[in-house]
């Protein structure tokens, strides 16, 4: 009965509050600006691009990672028929992967897309620093054209 009331309560707490938040604004004042190229650090994209590479990377490296597994299942029982690799199993005969072979393959996929991540952030950054270096480098002989001097004694009234 409690928990029921509680529901109820918080329920109704949320609609009042998204019924009490609503503005009276037109929608053509609040127009979407898409994120400028100054909005965000370099490290901050370079650590999105390094989340979207290792979520990305895993369906396809489990794949693989699996596909790998079955092969060396197959040559260290012998190469018996029922631990054929993934094409050629015969489900018939085939002998399924254990629980914990199951968890080690995920586990070693997502290392692999996350060992991916860090070496493309660890490249990126480096990348981006050499660049900076060279920059710096080619910038450190320039000579401004423009050189203001300041003129000693320029006020008359000072003499």
């Amino acid at each position: 009965m409690r928990l029921r009331c509680f529901f109820i309560f918080v329920f109704l707490s949320i609609v009042l509050f998204s019924i009490g938040s609503e503005t009276t604004a037109s929608p053509a004042e609040h127009v979407a600006v898409p994120y400028g190229p100054a909005e965000f650090p370099d490290w901050q994209r370079d650590l999105r691009r390094a989340e979207i590479l290792s979520f990305g990377a895993l369906p396809f490296v489990t794949f693989v990672s699996s596909i790998y597994y079955d092969v060396y299942r197959y040559y260290s029982n012998d190469r018996q028929e029922g631990y054929l690799p993934w094409p050629l199993k015969k489900s018939e005969n085939a002998i399924g992967l254990s629980e914990a072979e199951q968890k080690n393959i995920v586990f070693y996929s997502a290392s692999i897309s996350v060992g991916v991540a860090i070496f493309d952030f660890g490249y990126r950054t480096m990348k981006r620093a050499i660049q900076n270096s060279k920059a710096e480098k080619r910038n450190q002989g320039y000579i401004d054209p423009i050189q203001i001097e300041p003129v000693m004694n320029a006020d008359p009234t000072s003499e």
